[in-house]
């Protein structure tokens, strides 16, 4: 029987990935802060915990920080010192769960820390997936914000802004090929619709039905520099300054379009309404 460990298996495409998994007969460990032998991406990480694991899926990240030391003293290291210890216990696969966020150009917090982990995961011989921006059933996180926000009277636009996206289902259905198919071929897996979507139609598509709602277009620049103040002054904020930058600024395209097709998953397009109460 494969034996997948999976970090991160408290959030919700962990959590997916491990109930799609044990329900097909995998044996899945989950390590996770909330479990009974807690897990702690800032490590130590010991090899032993990961004796007889056949394929590790990093999905564990830490956002609770804002600080960019922070956060690269607990993910990209603590990532490092896991994936290390993954390699001494003789793991023969390894999928860390990145973002279209981590491309080359980005200024993003959270995009460089997860570029800096991919580096290490890509060295080590193992497989990166870039999931896009998240959508369906039960998804919070960005597209949990973003639906918040288009309730709203008033809507921000920003010009130039779009997102390359992403069903859960197909999502799940390619973590499940990279951690348990046919060994594939170590690189960078962009899991996302090719198409990107613009901002506004995001947006829309996630407005209760009838919301008529007055589009206010910024440039994304000032909105950056407002919310930047906001957040220095301690001001509650629906969305996190580096948080934008990640919308406004996206990957180029999607990355790896030919080892995604060798997997089998195709990934549907962004529907033109997504409302749910």
């Amino acid at each position: 029987m494969t034996t997948v460990a999976i970090t991160g298996a408290g959030g919700f495409l962990g959590g997916a990935l491990a109930t799609r998994l044990r329900a097909e007969g995998t044996r899945v460990v989950e390590l996770r802060r909330d479990g009974p032998d807690p897990f702690s991406l800032a490590g130590p990480h010991d090899p032993a915990s990961l004796s007889g694991v056949d394929t590790l899926v990093h999905a564990a990240w830490d956002l609770r920080t804002t600080d960019a030391e922070a956060a690269w003293a607990v993910n990209v290291e603590g990532s490092r010192g896991l994936i290390g210890a993954a390699t001494e216990a003789g793991v023969g696969r390894l999928v860390f769960v990145s973002s279209m966020s981590a491309h080359h150009g980005t200024r993003q917090v959270y995009g460089l820390t997860k570029l800096a982990v991919e580096r290490t995961v890509l060295e080590a011989g193992g497989l990166v997936a870039r999931p896009g921006l998240v959508y369906g059933p039960g998804v919070g996180g960005m597209v949990g914000t973003l639906r918040r926000l288009a309730r709203w009277p008033l809507r921000v636009s920003v010009p130039g802004a779009r997102q390359y996206t992403a069903h859960v289902d197909d999502v799940v259905d390619a973590l499940r090929a990279l951690a348990t198919g046919p060994a594939p071929r170590p690189g960078i897996y962009g899991l996302a619709h090719p198409v990107a979507v613009p901002f506004d139609e995001l947006m829309s598509a996630l407005a209760p039905p009838g919301r008529r709602a007055v589009r206010v277009p910024v440039p994304w620049p000032a909105l950056g520099g407002a919310l930047a103040l906001a957040h220095a002054v301690r001001l509650p904020l629906p969305v996190r300054p580096d948080s934008l930058l990640g919308l406004v600024r996206p990957a180029p395209s999607v990355p790896g379009s030919d080892l995604v097709a060798a997997l089998g998953v195709e990934f549907r397009p962004f529907p033109k309404d997504l409302y749910s109460p």
